[in-house]
């Protein structure tokens, strides 16, 4: 019996200080997120990823949707024409849900003018207040996080466009763009 607690307690504590890897946060993705993409449309894009091959599949809505990049901790998927999905997973200092992980979403919408949303999720795909994390601007803006494992950058560029008045068409579209750095607890400029 002793030994049964001990090897339960060992996994609790592994369990909550281990590191997920992206395939089994996306595979554990539930279909609210993205609805038109089936359990096993999420298994073959990873699997034809694995397997060196276009991980493309037709989705529940007859189009098609890419998993462009799988990381140990992103995940990068087209989801049509006009949507995008980023996926990254955050360290935290306090445990959220009994992980030290927790999941950031970027969803891009668009095609000449974009915009994106962002969100954060525990492991167990609870959502989690997005002011908690991050401060967003007030205007549109469009997300996208850095390559840099260690210390994530997330990217928020504002495109000054639709404020410009009628006879400034031809003037070049100002842009503003605000680097934040994964702290641990929140995004923060840097």
């Amino acid at each position: 019996m002793r030994r049964i607690l001990l090897a339960a307690l060992c996994w609790v504590a592994l369990d909550s200080s281990a590191q997920v890897p992206m395939s089994q946060v996306l595979k554990q993705m539930p279909d609210s997120i993205v609805p038109y993409l089936s359990e096993n449309n999420k298994l073959d894009m990873i699997d034809f990823l694995d397997s060196k091959m276009k991980a493309e599949v037709h989705n529940l809505l007859d189009g098609r949707s890419e998993l462009l990049t799988l990381t140990e901790r992103s995940a990068a998927l087209q989801l049509n024409e006009a949507s995008r999905l980023d996926i990254r997973l955050l360290d935290v200092e306090e445990p959220i849900d009994s992980a030290s992980q927790i999941v950031c979403l970027v969803s891009t919408y668009g095609t000449d003018v974009q915009e994106s949303r962002v969100a954060f999720c525990s492991l167990r795909w609870h959502p989690l207040p997005t002011a908690r994390f991050i401060t967003l601007p007030a205007e549109m803006f469009t997300a996208s996080f850095s390559d840099d494992a260690a210390h994530p950058v997330l990217s928020l560029r504002m495109a000054h466009q639709l404020d410009r008045p009628a006879n400034e068409e031809q003037k070049p579209i100002e842009e503003t763009t605000t680097n934040l750095k994964w702290s641990g607890k929140t995004f923060n400029k840097y």
